[in-house]
């Protein structure tokens, strides 16, 4: 049986056309010594690297988990404002819990966070995975022990289903994009086998595709005349999981309890992953950090992640005298991103390479870090931080890498037009406003000095009566989006410098549509890290999508240049190929200056309530905050105890 549109439904479905926007939900490819995906394999997982690299054997659960946590307690934490429960339709926020690694609905496999097993998924709903010898399709075996929480067997026409609700037009497009663009069709074979039939392959399609794949009920969601856009908006959800919904107030709180007769609890990849007999989610308005600590005091939440490190550190009293609360830092390890702020470069003042260097600079790092961070973070200053396999060198580039740079500069540098810096050849990633041989920053005067002295020859002179530097008329002025301490520090430093800057904070949706529609100067921007370049660099920065609204090439990016080298390091399964075109990526966009770069944390910070525990191995593959929800569980002995001790005195 050949997936098709369900006559049933409301509306036809229609193609949509997708460019390189397609790669936008998918998951980049690890890279790690190691052929392709093998073929021809029956398999318990699929790695980008084949199955036999895959770092668990079938039935051994994930070192990180602890398969005697007692399922347990309540497990309060702060949660996303919602508007409705379901995850389907345009309009509205659904509820938290509903989407990938959710509470109700289960993808066909989950992932690895291992460090020595990236990229790496296992069979959830699926018990085994057969790749065809040409890669032109996969078979997937389904479980026959399946079932939805009303009892309803699991099936591949709840897979064939699923699959064909994507292309709803009710359903979000980004569900849709890498199946629409990847996969010619879905097939039936019998009632628990499908086969997912490729248009092209690639290392990392079969993760990128399946990992954020939902399964939902048909006989629940595949109704006649459904209207996904708004008919099951306040029905109790129906899934796979682990649990299912008790109660909700929409925008206010939301709690998950336990489904005790959950099919998948005795199997090795659920067994002390996510271990509360309840899980209770309440909103805060904006995210209101100072409700969040009060309510963590009081026994309202059970922990606290992602906070402020100064709260972090000037939290105290007496329930943590006594070892109620305690705080713990854990290392960070996983692959650093490329955080900072991006200069709009559709804006004409920032098509000056020189200016953007300059502003650059002006970032006090020493100050930053010194006040606003404690002294423990790393300024960021490639876009392979801590990937030493990825990073470029220090000093001039040699051998393939600065021959690769050559050819391109050849092939893409046009009169008047330089995509690639052949300073970038000479040198490699280092903070600007450092001395380039001992690494060591300049003070924040000299740097001052020599950024006055810059402007001047750029023909920025100071304008006594604008009191602004001014070019041929036109001020030296613009505005950063970002209404953070460092940020406001920055501005100080460059207004030292004559330049004329202000600070836009807003909410989160004016934030939002002011991206979407490049409505900005200067913005925040998060370019997420990988062990291996991929999917995940190319949206952000392939030029087809520079001028598309609400694309994530937020930049304005349109580097021919970088468009090369993205699409190699992207395919590529050999390492020394990878390495040499993310070394060169890496010096191109560094000299280009296209983007301040800020910092990344050395440690994750958690505060939390001394009857929580966690496993021996902690997983650094994911932030605390998702360690502590899907690891960890609650000793009742202890939270009786600490409870009693407090209502006592």
């Amino acid at each position: 049986m050949t997936s098709k549109p369900n006559a049933t439904t409301r509306r036809s479905y229609r193609p949509i056309p997708l460019g390189i926007l397609g790669l936008c939900v998918c998951l980049a490819a690890a890279w790690l010594p190691g052929g392709s995906v093998q073929a021809g394999e029956k398999s318990h997982g699929i790695s980008v690297f084949g199955p036999k690299s895959l770092a668990y054997k079938e039935g051994e659960g994930f070192k990180y988990l602890n398969p005697d946590a007692p399922i347990a307690g309540t497990m309060h934490m702060p949660g996303g404002y919602f508007t409705k429960l379901c995850p389907f339709g345009l309009q509205g926020s659904p509820a938290p819990g509903m989407g990938v690694g959710g509470y109700i609905f289960e993808p066909l496999a989950i992932k690895s966070w291992d460090d020595d097993d990236p990229y790496a998924l296992y069979g959830l709903l699926a018990s085994h995975f057969e790749i065809a010898d040409d890669k032109k399709s996969v078979k997937i075996y389904l479980r026959p022990e399946a079932k939805f929480s009303d009892g309803t067997p699991l099936t591949a026409d709840d897979v064939v289903f699923s699959y064909d609700l994507m292309f709803d037009p009710d359903i979000n497009p980004a569900l849709r994009l890498a199946w629409k663009k990847d996969v010619e069709r879905l097939v039936k074979i019998d009632k628990h086998t499908i086969r997912i039939d490729l248009k092209t392959w690639r290392r990392d399609l079969l993760v990128s595709l399946l990992y954020p794949f939902m399964i939902y009920p048909k006989h629940i969601y595949g109704v006649a005349g459904a209207d996904y856009s708004r008919d099951f908006d306040d029905k109790t959800p129906i899934g796979s999981g682990p649990y299912t919904l008790e109660s909700y107030v929409n925008g206010q709180t939301i709690t998950f309890k336990r489904n005790p007769n959950y099919w998948g609890k005795d199997l090795c990849y659920q067994k002390g992953n996510v271990n509360w007999e309840k899980i209770q989610l309440d909103t805060y308005q904006d995210g209101d950090m100072f409700a969040q600590v009060q309510a963590l005091k009081s026994g309202y939440l059970d922990f606290l992640a992602f906070l402020p490190r100064d709260k972090f550190y000037r939290m105290g009293g007496e329930y943590f005298d006594k070892g109620y609360l305690k705080k713990a830092k854990f290392p960070i390890t996983r692959p650093a991103a490329m955080v900072g702020l991006v200069f709009n470069l559709r804006k004409p003042l920032f098509q000056d390479r020189e200016l953007r260097k300059v502003i650059n600079s002006l970032y006090d790092f020493d100050y930053i870090n010194k006040n606003f961070l404690f002294g423990e973070d790393e300024r960021i200053v490639s876009y392979f931080n801590n990937q030493t396999h990825l990073r470029a060198d220090k000093g001039p580039a040699k051998g393939k890498v600065k021959a690769l740079i050559e050819t391109l500069a050849k092939k893409h540098n046009k009169k008047g037009v330089t995509h690639v810096p052949l300073s970038c050849i000479q040198q490699g990633p280092f903070e600007l406003g450092s001395n380039r041989k001992t690494g060591k920053r300049y003070p924040i005067d000299a740097i001052l000095t020599a950024a006055n002295r810059r402007l001047d020859e750029l023909g920025w002179k100071w304008d006594p009566k604008a009191q602004v530097r001014m070019k041929n008329g036109v001020p030296l002025q613009f505005e950063i989006m970002d209404g953070s301490p460092d940020a406001f520090h920055f501005i100080e430093t460059l207004q030292r410098a004559g330049i004329s800057v202000t600070a836009a904070k807003l909410s989160g949706m004016e934030e939002g549509s002011r991206r979407k529609n490049f409505a900005f100067d200067m913005c925040p921007a998060w370019f997420d890290g990988r062990k291996a370049p991929g999917r995940e660099l190319a949206r952000n920065f392939l030029a087809d999508e520079a001028n598309v609204r609400g694309s994530n090439n937020v930049l304005g990016l349109q580097n021919p240049a970088i468009d090369e080298l993205l699409e190699t390091m992207i395919t590529s399964e050999d390492r020394e190929v990878v390495s040499i075109y993310s070394k060169a990526f890496d010096r191109i966009m560094i000299s280009q200056c296209y983007i301040v770069p800020k910092s990344w944390p050395t440690k994750d910070y958690v505060i939390y309530w001394n009857y929580l525990k966690r496993p021996k191995t902690y997983c650094p593959g994911l932030w605390t905050t998702y360690n502590v929800q899907a690891h960890w569980w609650m000793d009742m002995d202890e939270y009786r105890r600490i409870k009693k001790e407090i209502a006592g005195s």
